[in-house]
This record gives C-alpha cells, sequence and structure tokens, in this order.
C-alpha cells in the first residue's frame, strides 16, 4: 500500500523473494483519517478473513450486521497482524465501504479501504498466514 499515492498493488511470489514477484494489479484505497493508517509490515492473520462480517464502531459501541447495508465495512474483511516493528498496530485490515466516494482519501478510522468490488478480488488474491501486507509512504 502506498499511502502518498492511495494505491494497493498486488504482486504474486514468494513474501522472501522479490525477484519472484510478478505484478498482477493496482487498486485505488481510502485511508485512516488524520494519517492514522499505519505504516509497516503486516501478515494477514489466520482466520482474519471474512464475508459479509459484523462490525462494532469502537467509538460509538454501534453494531451493524453483516449484510445490513449501513455497515460502513462492507462485504469483506482482511484481518492484518502486524510484523516486527508493526506488531503494537492491533484491530487493523483492509475491507470495503458503502462510501465509494471515500476512495483517494482519508476517512476510515485507519483501516485501508477498497470499494467492494475490488476488495472481492483482493479478497480472493491474499491468503491466511502467508501473504504480507506492506504499508508505505
Amino acid at each position: 500500500v502506498d499511502k502518498s499515492d492511495y494505491r494497493l498493488d498486488v504482486f504474486c511470489g514468494s513474501p522472501d523473494d522479490q525477484s519472484s514477484w510478478t505484478y498482477i494489479r493496482s487498486f485505488n484505497v481510502g485511508l485512516g483519517e488524520n494519517d492514522s493508517t499505519p505504516i509497516g509490515a503486516f501478515k494477514v492473520k489466520i482466520g482474519g478473513k471474512a464475508v459479509d462480517p459484523n462490525w462494532t464502531n469502537p467509538r460509538t459501541g454501534e453494531q451493524f450486521a453483516g449484510k445490513d447495508p449501513k455497515n460502513p465495512i462492507g462485504n469483506r474483511w482482511i484481518g492484518l497482524e502486524g510484523l516486527g516493528s508493526a506488531s503494537v498496530h492491533l484491530s487493523y485490515g483492509i475491507h470495503g465501504t458503502i462510501e465509494p466516494d471515500s476512495i483517494g482519501h482519508q476517512r476510515s478510522m485507519g483501516c485501508v479501504r477498497l470499494v467492494n468490488t475490488d476488495v472481492e478480488q483482493v479478497y480472493e488474491l491474499l491468503c491466511e498466514d502467508i501473504s504480507v501486507v506492506k504499508i508505505q509512504l
């Protein structure tokens, strides 16, 4: 994820061998308000992927069912686990949105958001406990 360009680039290949990577595609993203999307390396959590996820707003406690059209998380959740210095960052992920006009802006609570059709594709491409997501300036 390139924060300065609001872009997520997907590559296929061994996370440990960048020379083996093949570029797949780029997606436009929205990021956290007030530059709250953390930088660093993250792995897709084991058990961290969900279709039509329930969500509770951590600020207000308001709860949303998975298929609720008002659920801000959209139709996919990809939970991330920080690696190394990023291990202090908890509860971040990649998800869809019901606000497509927020893409290209800082309007989330820190997560990386994509329009729902894009997050569906990213969801299929990333693997739990294998895929690495690097978030950089």
